[in-house]
């Protein structure tokens, strides 16, 4: 059974942590049960923890400048959320919100930030992620650049199979680059095809 935040995280990652990286993390991070439509930052604020998700999904999105909100991202079971502090100091850029109840470990950065000097197996971790951040954001940059709506959304499907049925039709038109009157007729047409 899964009691301490260090559970999740193996859990999660399949892997026994280091004796000091589980002290640290059942020290420093807490366990938490997130709802439906909470805000876990808002664009501007000053983050101050990583979300390890290991039950639901939260949206990243950006306001633009008329209120309106865009995409930018989701991550679910097995992923982090709010690791934008971690890359950079300074307010966030965008905001990041649970699209379904969620159970979460809240790791402070500074924690984060000490098992790296810490340990390696720490930095191996957050290694892989942010490589995998990059890997990802450069795919979005090209399709959003170099494709069409269908083949974004193709796209989508490929890099988010296991959401689809549990995201909003709205956030998924969001995070393409369309409306989602756009995203039916899109559907339509690969039925019809």
């Amino acid at each position: 059974m899964l009691s301490k935040p260090s559970d999740y995280i193996e859990a999660g990652f399949t892997v026994e942590l280091e004796d000091n990286l589980k002290e640290l993390f059942n020290s420093t991070a807490t366990i938490k049960s997130i709802q439906k439509g909470t805000t876990l930052l808002r664009q501007g604020e000053m983050p101050s923890s990583l979300y390890y998700i290991h039950k639901g999904i939260v949206r990243g999105y950006y306001i633009d400048d008329t209120g309106n909100d865009v995409t930018k991202c989701f991550a679910c079971e097995t992923e982090f959320a709010c690791a934008e502090g971690l890359l950079r100091n300074g307010e966030t850029s965008f905001s990041v919100e649970s699209l379904e109840d969620s159970m979460c470990v809240v790791i402070p950065y500074d924690s984060i930030k000490q098992g790296m000097k810490k340990s390696s197996q720490m930095k191996v971790i957050f290694d892989n992620y942010i490589k995998k951040i990059l890997v990802s954001t450069l795919n979005r940059e090209k399709a959003l650049l170099m494709k069409d709506a269908l083949d974004r959304y193709i796209e989508f499907k490929k890099e988010y199979s296991s959401l689809e049925g549990r995201i909003s039709q709205v956030y998924i038109a969001s995070y393409i680059g369309v409306r989602a009157s756009s995203l039916s007729r899109i559907k339509r047409t690969m039925r019809a095809e």
